[in-house]
């Protein structure tokens, strides 16, 4: 069995190369140019810090678009020969890849492919992945019993971040200019989450710095936890430029209320990929959890 997983997933190139998995990327685009990038280049960090950058100037436009069909194609092509399970982010967030995925299956029957829809986004698409793949590595899974664990997990995956950078939401049309300017003025930071299955990061509140949000976090997920009577949760954490700091206070929470709880808890950290950037901004950190059940 080949697992493939895009470019959404929020985990670093050597940690993908380390758990064996296939790849399909998302195409990126500054000022309606293609922009060249792949999920693996060399120098990955130096060249997303470089994006990064253009992304500040208020005279540049990044965006993304679906996984063409040469791309998915092309990987299906490397693993002709196994089984493949392809997860993807929500496909109500990206119906252009949702329509290529049917086109393909469609037309290509020689593949044998499952494609899971995780109907999240961002580091949620990449915990659900390794809430998986850790357990399929200790029981010995096959194809179909790791799809019904995606299934059964996918109810109890969140995802949560603080964005930093106001007008760039501003300028890419989400909030208006003289919002911007007051939030900014105040020291405001809105907080965004996205509830299982829904496939949408909403606003959910505003903080005026990172322990303030990761309190909030941390109170959330132990209600969740208590709720659904869990002990076992998997997070991915990612970030850009300086922010590892937030992540680094939030391991250190969850894993200080793991101790006390009892809690089974797998926390890993990446630099965020590059389709996450044009939606994201250049100053954000974010997380996404899947409570076991």
């Amino acid at each position: 069995m080949k697992i493939i997983i895009d470019t959404t997933c929020q985990l670093e190139p050597d940690r993908i190369k380390e758990l064996d998995l296939g790849v399909v990327d998302y195409p990126l685009y500054l000022n309606g140019e293609i922009y060249p990038q792949c999920w693996d280049m060399p120098d990955w960090r130096k060249e997303k810090d470089a994006f990064i950058e253009l992304i500040r100037n208020k005279n540049n436009r990044a965006s993304t678009s679906g996984i063409t069909e040469d791309e998915l194609l092309g990987a299906f092509s490397r693993y002709k020969n196994e089984k493949m399970l392809l997860i993807t982010q929500s496909h109500n967030n990206t119906r252009a890849t949702r329509d290529t995925l049917r086109k393909v299956m469609e037309n290509h029957p020689e593949f044998d492919v499952r494609v899971f829809d995780t109907e999240i986004l961002a580091s949620g698409v990449g915990a659900q992945a390794l809430a998986m793949l850790l357990e399929a590595k200790e029981k010995g899974l096959d194809r179909d019993a790791c799809y019904a664990l995606l299934e059964k997990n996918r109810p109890n995956a969140y995802v949560v971040g603080v964005l930093y950078d106001l007008f760039y939401l501003n300028r890419s049309g989400r909030i208006g200019f003289a919002k911007a300017v007051l939030a900014t003025a105040m020291g405001l930071y809105p907080m965004l989450s996205s509830t299982p299955q829904s496939g949408v990061l909403k606003a959910v509140g505003k903080v005026r710095n990172y322990k303030q949000a990761n309190a909030r976090f941390l109170a959330n997920i132990k209600m969740q936890m208590a709720k659904a009577k869990s002990t076992q949760l998997t997070v991915n954490m990612a970030y850009v430029n300086g922010h590892d700091a937030e992540c680094l206070q939030m391991k250190d929470l969850l894993e200080k209320t793991a101790g006390e709880l009892g809690w089974r808890l797998h926390i890993e950290i990446h630099y965020s990929s590059f389709p996450l950037l044009p939606h994201m901004g250049p100053d954000f950190y974010e997380m996404g959890y899947v409570i076991g059940t």
